[in-house]
């Protein structure tokens, strides 16, 4: 190969190199732009569960209560 032929095809590759990681930066950023997302829904769901957990415990013990109370009246 000639020297001008050679630096255009390491140029070349130099781009395709820098092409690449480029697109491998956008899916790392896509993936952790979902991650988040995904974590969001995550917490917000496992909060909803522990908000109803405890409102059926708090409805639990209450009955409970009032009914041991109706016996030993």
């Amino acid at each position: 190969m000639t020297q001008p032929s050679r630096q255009a095809y390491e140029q070349r590759k130099q781009w395709e190199k820098e092409d690449r990681r480029e697109h491998f930066r956008l899916a790392a950023g896509m993936m952790d732009f979902l991650g988040v997302v995904v974590g969001v829904i995550c917490i917000l769901v496992l909060l909803a569960l522990l908000f109803s957990l405890i409102s059926w415990l708090t409805q639990d013990i209450s009955s409970t209560f009032s009914l041991l109370r109706t016996r030993f009246q």
